[in-house]
């Protein structure tokens, strides 16, 4: 959405911020020029090593694009260091319930580490949106943490909140300057590390449900892009253009009016974990979540996609379970979700399960992601095959366009059906014409798009003028 390049140094910037204004604090509060509440800075102390790994991660991803299982092991020490020190779930309480956690308090602090801050990295994609969240949720912790005594916290909380805010104004759109991964998982690691710190520091169990909820969004964002990409076969680290900013823009709305939007359902959830604190009740939280979630769903901003590959699958997996105890009766399967975008994938999935008819194949996936064309698709069918592994050959294709991969095409096919290299090649050969018909639905769509977008582009400038 951007002409030129924006520079991704936003996540240095407000950590400097922030440092800079937790010393002025206490270098005021040393010398009684401000009066303080006493401050025990060792829980500042403890989350230093981890953030400082954590920005060196993000740093060298900004600078040089690491891959993602890289960064995500980067991500594990960071949060290994801040368990190391003490920053740990030992219990959480569940509508009243104390839940010790015993031998999986450490990997379940991991995984909390870990959610937020992929939550807050994949959140980031429109001008301002991860800012303005981390500013919400910031505030939210900030309070509660003052409410319970953890002043480290609540100074850290509210530093953190003004950098965020100061930083917000060059952020905006149009952004001159971007967080960075230093900056979205800088929100993550210390959100969740407060989070933790508030139960620690009371020695008492931390309602689960409300830094649940108060992470409700990005978490909802982060839920929908993993069930996507898992159901579909696809990497955890492919990207894509699901997630719910996107799906706000591609309805027509402007970047501002869609940081709004989700910026205020994080205040709606957020306001209903400061409830739900203040009143000691989980229902709040858990009803405010549900009306947030529901009121995307049926307005089919968000979700539809996610749940149509939830709900294809169910049903392949209980077809198959039922018919398969049914003596010689074979359960042929087929899943079919048009994720995104609107070419006519359908018609080249007809052709491929004709052609899976002609050559006796027993599967062929598709998966088409072309996140620059709004475009992602899935297909799987199967026919289940009663010959050895051995008798079973697969051609594997990537789909590209442009020199650029776009998917992948998977087939499956049963020696004791068809001569297997005979089958092979009059499977390639079908596949010839089909790359053609593949090729040219995306250059119209291409064109297309190119066309809408100097006609927005003179109209602006017409505007402009």
């Amino acid at each position: 959405m951007h002409v030129g390049g924006i520079a991704l140094g936003g996540g240095l910037v407000v950590s400097v911020a922030t440092v800079a204004a937790i010393g002025l604090i206490i270098l005021l509060a040393s010398f009684q020029v401000l009066d303080y509440p006493v401050l025990d800075p060792g829980f500042l102390l403890k989350i230093l090593p981890g953030v400082v790994l954590l920005l060196a991660v993000g740093i060298v991803d900004d600078l040089w694009h690491v891959r993602g299982i890289h960064k995500l092991f980067g991500q594990v020490a960071a949060a290994w260091l801040l368990i190391s020190q003490g920053i740990r779930f030992d219990a959480v309480t569940v509508f009243g319930w104390e839940i010790a956690l015993y031998g999986w308090a450490v990997p379940f602090t991991l995984f909390f580490f870990l959610g937020a801050i992929n939550a807050f990295n994949l959140l980031d994609g429109a001008d301002g949106l991860a800012t303005s969240i981390g500013l919400v949720v910031c505030l939210t912790l900030g309070i509660i943490a003052a409410s319970r005594g953890s002043i480290d916290s609540a100074l850290l909380c509210f530093a953190f909140s003004g950098a965020l805010a100061g930083f917000l104004k060059f952020n905006s759109p149009p952004a001159s300057i971007y967080l960075g991964d230093t900056g979205s998982m800088l929100i993550g690691i210390i959100v969740a590390a407060v989070a933790i710190q508030c139960s620690v520091k009371q020695q008492v169990a931390m309602a689960l449900v409300v830094p649940a909820t108060i992470f409700a969004i990005p978490v909802l964002d982060a839920t929908a892009a993993l069930v996507r990409r898992i159901m579909t076969g696809q990497s955890i680290f492919t990207g894509d253009r699901g997630h719910l900013h996107h799906a706000l823009l591609l309805r027509g709305w402007s970047v501002v009016q869609t940081v709004v939007f989700i910026t205020g359902l994080t205040a709606i959830t957020c306001g209903g974990a400061l409830a739900s604190y203040i009143l000691d009740s989980d229902v709040i939280t858990v009803v405010v979540t549900l009306l947030v979630v529901a009121a995307l769903a049926g307005a089919r901003i968000f979700g539809n996609a996610e749940l149509a590959l939830i709900r294809s699958q169910a049903r392949t997996l209980a077809r198959t379970v039922i018919l398969g105890r049914i003596p010689g009766r074979t359960h042929e399967s087929q899943e079919t979700v048009h994720i995104q975008g609107h070419c006519g994938w359908e018609k080249i999935w007809s052709a491929l399960l004709e052609m899976a008819g002609d050559y006796k194949l027993s599967g062929i996936r598709l998966n088409v992601n072309i996140p620059r064309l709004h475009e992602s698709y899935y297909g799987n069918w199967n026919q289940p095959s009663s010959s050895a592994q051995d008798d079973v050959w697969k051609i594997t294709l990537p789909l590209q366009y442009e020199g650029q991969t776009i998917g992948k095409l998977s087939i499956l096919g049963d020696s004791a059906r068809s001569n297997g290299m005979k089958a092979m090649q009059e499977v390639l050969d079908f596949l010839e014409p089909l790359e053609n018909n593949f090729s040219k639905m995306l250059g119209d769509r291409l064109s297309t798009d190119t066309a809408t977008v100097e006609s927005a582009e003179e109209e602006w400038a017409s505007l402009t003028l």
